[in-house]
């Protein structure tokens, strides 16, 4: 047989889960959320001539959300301090619900990573090329210069 304490602890635990499940499930489904993704390759590339020849892909749903995760797992920080620095990739999310976009641009030197949402621009560094690498496996061949470039990444 339960004493009335345990029973009570227990309601009232079951009371305080469901009540934070509510919560998170409220908070979260009004967070606008990534829709789609258009990432932008290049054909050519210089510091010299600019990266030419754009090759893009769109990316629905899923596939835009793990782009965007991969984005979100990178750590803050960084520098662009170099003088000669070639764009490699460009990715526009697109939020559902909204018109905001999110913009990501990817840079050769440093394995610098420039992120504009809200007006804001924040550095990241991909210093393991884990979003290089993603980029390359959703663009095609044809993006040349993006496929082949040599980043500023640790290994």
């Amino acid at each position: 047989m339960r004493g009335p304490g345990r029973v009570l602890a227990a309601v009232a635990a079951t009371t305080l889960a469901a009540g934070c499940s509510a919560a998170t499930a409220d908070a979260t489904s009004t967070a606008p959320t990534v829709a789609q993704a258009t990432v932008t390759g290049f054909k050519s590339g210089s510091p010299a001539s600019r990266s030419a020849g754009p090759v893009t892909v769109i990316l629905p749903g899923a596939a835009a959300a793990g782009l965007d995760q991969v984005v979100n797992g990178l750590p803050a920080g960084g520098s662009m301090d170099c003088m000669e620095n070639v764009l490699l990739y460009a990715i526009t999310f697109a939020l559902s619900g909204s018109r905001t976009t999110i913009d990501v641009a990817g840079y050769a030197c440093v394995a610098a990573v420039q992120v504009t949402e809200d007006g804001k621009t924040t550095l990241r560094t991909d210093s393991r090329c884990a979003l290089l690498a993603a980029v390359r496996d959703v663009l095609p061949a044809g993006a040349v210069m993006t496929q082949r470039a040599v980043a500023g990444c640790d290994g």
